[in-house]
């Protein structure tokens, strides 16, 4: 089904295109959108299923394109957080990872989602955390989140543990994302070799009762790391002790290891860069996030969060860019603008550029379709991972 809107109310009108200028508070999404034309020309919107919308957006003058997803999460709408791969390596197109998730799921669509590394090639740079398991754990920028109790949250998450012996106790500060100045844990899920550097300060721990993913506490023997030592199988662990603490734990020891996350453990996280919006105001740090190339115009994936009443509605907006004469993308205070009048309170900026993607399923056919157009020329580019939309009722 879709709806075509034309017709422009006296709303807040967004100046961003003549120039970049405080916007007025911004107002709840409603649907079908219905914006001022001062932020774009036209707005088709499809009905993908009785909580998910699917909004594109046309501004001739600038020019730009972009798709929304507006996705009601109180209604039968979840997320999920996809990697597509066992351990935190590999990169695939989102097309190909929301294609992996199993009919049961009833996944809608998908946009790409964290920053990544390309050696090892698509680790991502925040946590990612999928259907509760820590497969990459938290770095220093903040994540959009989902679980039941609290809903969507764009927040920080630390990790919080020790490993305790009868010399001593270590203070675990990493989870998944060793580095050889901090003390941390790394399991199976994490996959990536140890350099040489982190893997002379760990220790292999072997289990005597595993932690689970439904406990936060287990028994090991602490052993040598031995040269092999350089990625983690089954349920040992590796723990990574600088010099200062070295001392506390000692090979032959049995150990307690606790880890957990603080202030919440969510089911879902994918991290991003820079925060937009923060209670409907434009982030603070929006115009010095990363360099001049990063602030300027880009295609661009973000997120944001409405809340109106008791109810949250999840925006996952698509620009296109690079394309002069089609979309030439939009700058991060653009972008942050752009969601604040399309009522969000709170955004946060995912990855962009070429790994920009907008991921449909057809309600006709089932097919897959990619509904922006990626700005690399070779069309959608592999990613690190993605946030899909799910038609599953209760919040799983």
């Amino acid at each position: 089904m879709r709806i075509r809107s034309l017709t422009w109310p006296l709303l807040a009108v967004v100046p961003f295109l003549a120039a970049c200028r405080t916007l007025v508070p911004s107002r709840a999404p409603r649907f079908p959108f219905v914006v001022s034309p001062a932020v774009a020309d036209t707005i088709e919107t499809e009905v993908l299923s009785s909580a998910v919308r699917l909004h594109r957006l046309v501004n001739v003058k600038a020019p730009w394109r972009a798709w929304v997803l507006d996705v009601n999460m109180s209604a039968c709408a979840t997320v999920q957080a996809v990697k597509g791969e066992p351990t935190a390596v590999g990169r695939n197109t989102t097309s190909v990872l929301l294609s992996r998730l199993p009919a049961a799921s009833h996944a809608i669509a998908a946009v790409n989602a964290d920053f990544f590394l390309f050696a090892p090639p698509g680790v991502p740079t925040n946590a990612h955390i999928e259907r509760g398991t820590v497969i990459a754990g938290p770095g220093p920028n903040v994540l959009l989140g989902y679980d039941a109790p609290r809903g969507l949250f764009i927040d920080s998450v630390r990790v919080s543990g020790a490993v305790t012996s009868a010399h001593g106790t270590v203070d675990v500060l990493n989870w998944n994302r060793p580095a050889p100045n901090r003390a941390g844990l790394v399991d199976a899920r994490w996959g990536v070799p140890l350099d040489t550097l982190v893997r002379t300060r760990a220790l292999r721990l072997e289990p005597i009762v595993p932690v689970r993913q439904d406990t936060s506490t287990g028994r090991y023997i602490a052993r040598t790391a031995r040269s092999g030592d350089t990625l983690v199988f089954g349920d040992t662990l590796l723990l990574i002790v600088p010099p200062a603490q070295r001392a506390r734990v000692l090979a032959g020891d049995t150990v307690t290891v606790q880890r957990r996350l603080t202030p919440y453990w969510p089911r879902e996280t994918v991290g991003g860069r820079g925060v937009l919006l923060i209670d409907s105001v434009v982030g603070a740090d929006v115009d010095k996030e990363g360099n001049a190339g990063f602030q300027g115009l880009n295609p661009r994936t973000a997120a944001g969060i409405a809340r109106v009443g008791t109810s949250q509605r999840l925006l996952l907006a698509v620009i296109d860019g690079r394309q002069p004469g089609y979309s030439v993308g939009m700058t991060l205070r653009q972008t942050a603008e752009l969601l604040q009048s399309l009522g969000a309170q709170r955004a946060i900026n995912l990855d962009g550029g070429g790994s920009s993607a907008m991921i449909v399923r057809d309600n006709t056919t089932g097919a897959l379709r990619v509904r922006n157009k990626p700005s690399d020329p070779t069309g959608e580019r592999a990613v690190g991972n993605a946030l899909a939309v799910l038609g599953v009722c209760g919040g799983r």
